[in-house]
């Protein structure tokens, strides 16, 4: 065939659906395309003069000498091909961001790669494009059985990974055409390259990294691109029912019906998130009808990234229209509480034990309805409307009384107090017992035995080696301490972002180092409800008992406000409730006497974790990246740097914008309450305005626009920018030393100097305060310089010679000094 007509069929078979395909079961038409291999008729011959190039996104693939073959064909479909020789890959993203993160990971903000091998799937026009240039190129295909056979054993074991992508367009009566190659570079090692017009950012380069700490999908960059258009939600869940029964052995039975609203009219493909310890059993419509699924076939590393580690696809017979709402049924069973010994038990999969659909921000009214045995409690998030017996079970019925992102239990044998307050209840649950590995640690902290001073009539005396039982603590010994602590914590955070959202909360216990905040329920470590004894026995550092102590449980109550009320859709903006809600709690540690745990203590810690680098990180943590980069500051080169950035340098930013806020004390007199007024109306704000949907970055930037002073107008023109630019979306950490003279003049004396400003790119704005002291050592305030570059000139007038000048005395800037 002709090169010319063999570009003509193909264009005549681009419709969207062919005729084979709409015989088969999705299931059928998937395993077809999951077969797919090499055709060994379509084999092309690349030399230097042909110039073939694929442009996807901001990137730039040149095939320059080897052979290029195609997939064979499906209902006239051609969906990849493969490559082997000489090829060059050059991708320069735009954003500083990315190109931040591109030189990160590659030393230079391009990439710029020659490669040996390509595989691509697509399901766009890559096939016809590439026909086109082998057709001027005068290129025919040719046959080569030994090629096609070199590229079995990948095929086998690469098709599975974008296969289930492939059929989701084959099936869309409006497909959203995708693009992916994995090249193996010379110098980076096997990369990839993906234009996709499903994913929220269309444009990915990145690859697997395996190393001591785990396997990584290190992100080079991930962007949307400008000419192509935002994917649209289409569906949103409007009401989830759960009835769920757990079984003797903790394994889960259950049943969720969902209601839902198609909102585009134009996709018959749904994507839940549900745990892989979780099988399902059938999903049908609201009439009965059987329909397809997938649950987690091919993952790639790249989807787990974006979605997290579970998926299911449900497959509709026909697109509903525009507006239409129905229900789904999903039946399913499997085992997502965990036992941590010693009969203490708890929720693994906390965000995927029921079929979820849409992001953190999509919320949702729910009905759930347990059955578990008896001899436990359980606790769940919404207003219990009824706890009944049944035999060897309890039956209890939760409903919600507000919109929820998400819904979630815990259980356990639990003992249980409650404080009742204004407005509100605080139920804490805690186990009787330790889980086992933390009991273990305990035990072989504990001494062998205790010496006792013995004596006797008229004999010297003897010091013997008495064995006593070793008393490990419960969990339980803290309930009531802690639940008025909760209660403290509650109105004091209604001072700032108003009153508390729900009419109970529930505070749970949980085996492990962290917490969560669900609506209405808290998942708060076993740390937490220990004594500080107890927590340096269990092996914490005091800055870690602090933590576990001080920070935890009161981090996760801000959340009932701050991602429970104020949600988040994309992952650049995650950073804003985990930075408030830790912010507030250090307020919360602030108040409550503590001389070592103090907002500057705290604000002094973090810092110091962002200037220092940790030992499985390759650079200091303010250096990794942007705030708004998410979970992508988890990588191979810094495995655990997410928490470090978003909790440190996320408070610091919600205390620097306070200060900024902040209304000037008269001299000499103490900050007032009223102080924080602009920067609580500013948190009021945001919970009024955003409840129940998400808050973007750039929301926050324009909430704090419309609250601004004069002086944090640093560029003129009303705007933020420069803030936001350096702060949230830049990286590093400014570093400041002063160079001063001062001269006597008629007055008092006049002080000139320098400020010098490194760590951060010349174009970093800063509004840096400089205070003198004098010989008695009493501190003045000379005043602002605006940092603008390396160096900066200033000048004061004082009325006494300063001895020395103090950069930012009050902390009110992330920074260090000399």
């Amino acid at each position: 065939m002709r090169v010319g007509a063999r570009v003509f069929v193909l264009w005549c078979f681009l419709a969207p659906v062919g005729v084979l395909a709409a015989e088969q079961s999705p299931h059928e038409l998937y395993d077809a395309i999951n077969a797919l291999t090499v055709d060994p008729s379509q084999s092309y011959r690349l030399v230097p003069e042909n110039r073939i190039e694929l442009r996807r996104g901001d990137a730039v693939i040149s095939l320059e000498e080897g052979t290029l073959a195609f997939f064979s064909p499906l209902d006239g479909r051609i969906t990849g091909a493969v490559f082997s020789g000489r090829g060059h890959a050059l991708a320069v993203p735009r954003d500083p961001v990315e190109k931040q993160q591109m030189g990160r990971f590659l030393g230079a903000p391009v990439l710029d790669q020659t490669f040996a091998s390509a595989y691509l799937r697509f399901s766009d026009g890559t096939a016809v494009e590439l026909l086109s240039q082998f057709h001027n190129s005068n290129l025919a295909a040719q046959t080569d059985t030994s090629f096609a056979g070199q590229w079995e054993p990948a095929l086998a074991r690469l098709n599975s990974l974008y296969s289930l992508r492939i059929l989701i367009d084959f099936l869309s009566p409006d497909p959203r055409p995708a693009f992916y190659a994995s090249l193996d570079g010379a110098s980076t090692g096997q990369f990839d390259i993906v234009l996709d017009g499903r994913r929220e950012e269309q444009f990915l380069l990145g690859q697997t990294v395996k190393n001591a700490s785990g396997t990584f999908y290190d992100t080079w960059t991930s962007h949307g691109i400008p000419n192509l258009p935002a994917r649209p939600m289409a569906f949103r869940a409007l009401h989830y029912s759960l009835e769920s029964a757990i079984l003797p052995n903790n394994s889960l039975e259950a049943t969720a019906v969902l209601q839902i609203r198609a909102q585009t009219g134009k996709a018959r493909v749904l994507v839940f998130e549900l745990s892989r310890a979780l099988t399902i059993d059938r999903v049908t419509s609201e009439h009965g009808e059987p329909l397809s699924f997938f649950q987690n076939e091919g993952m790639t590393l790249q989807e787990r990234s974006a979605r997290g580690n579970d998926y299911l696809y449900v497959i509709l017979t026909a697109p509903p229209h525009q507006g239409e709402e129905f229900t789904l049924q999903f039946h399913y069973r499997g085992n997502v509480i965990q036992d941590a010994g010693n009969s203490v038990l708890f929720v693994g999969a906390r965000e995927s034990w029921y079929p979820h659909l849409g992001d953190p921000a999509d919320f949702a009214t729910y009905d759930l309805t347990i059955r578990w045995p008896r001899k436990l409690r359980l606790v769940a998030t919404g207003s219990k409307l009824d706890e009944r017996e049944e035999g060897e079970f309890r039956v209890g019925h939760w409903k919600t009384e507000k919109p929820m992102a998400v819904a979630g239990f815990n259980l356990g044998e639990y003992a249980t107090s409650s404080v009742a307050s204004s407005g509100h209840s605080i139920d804490v649950y805690a186990n009787r017992e330790l889980e086992e590995n933390l009991k273990n640690r305990l035990m072989a902290s504990s001494p062998d035995g205790i010496a006792i001073t013995s004596r006797t009539a008229g004999a010297p005396s003897a010091r013997l080696a008495v064995t006593l039982p070793v008393l490990t603590p419960s969990p339980a010994d803290a309930l009531k301490q802690l639940g008025k602590e909760i209660d403290s914590s509650v109105h004091f955070y209604e001072t700032f972002s108003g009153p508390f959202p729900f009419h109970n909360l529930s505070v749970s216990q949980i085996p492990g180092t962290f917490g969560q905040g669900w609506p209405g329920l808290l998942y708060v470590s076993t740390f937490s409800f220990l004594s500080r004894e107890a927590q340096q026995r269990a092996g914490l550092t005091p800055t870690g008992q602090e933590h576990f102590t001080e920070l935890v449980p009161y981090h996760e109550v801000a959340h009932q406000w701050w991602g429970n009320v104020v949600g988040w859709s994309s992952y650049r903006d995650q950073w804003i409730d985990e930075a408030i809600s830790n912010y507030l709690a250090l307020l919360f540690a602030d108040t409550r006497g503590n001389p070592d745990h103090t907002l500057r203590v705290w604000l002094t810690r973090y810092r110091r974790q962002l200037t220092e680098k940790s030992p499985d990180a390759d650079e200091p943590t303010g250096d990794i990246g942007a705030l708004t980069l998410g979970l992508r500051l988890n990588s191979s080169k810094s495995p655990s740097a997410y928490e470090r950035v978003v909790y440190s340098k996320g408070s610091w930013i919600i205390h620097m914008l306070r200060e900024m806020l902040r209304q000037p004390a008269a001299a000499g007199q103490p900050v007032s309450k009223q102080s924080d007024a602009r920067f609580t109306a500013l948190l009021q704000k945001l919970v009024t305005k955003y409840a129940y949907r998400a808050l973007s970055t750039d929301d926050l930037q324009h909430e704090v626009e419309s609250v601004m002073t004069p002086g944090m107008d640093l560029e003129g023109g009303h705007s933020m920018d420069w803030f936001f630019d350096e702060w949230v979306r830049g990286a590093g950490i400014p570093h400041y030393r002063v160079e001063f003279t001062a001269h006597r003049d008629d007055t008092g004396y006049s002080v000139r100097g320098k400020l010098f400003q490194t760590g951060v790119p010349r174009s970093f704005l800063a509004s840096v305060p400089l205070y003198a002291t004098g010989s008695s050592g009493g501190r003045s305030f000379l005043g602002n310089v605006l940092a603008a570059g390396p160096e900066t000139a200033f000048r004061f007038h004082t009325s006494s010679p300063p001895h020395k000048i103090l950069i930012d005395s009050r902390m009110t800037l992330l920074c260090t000094t000399d």
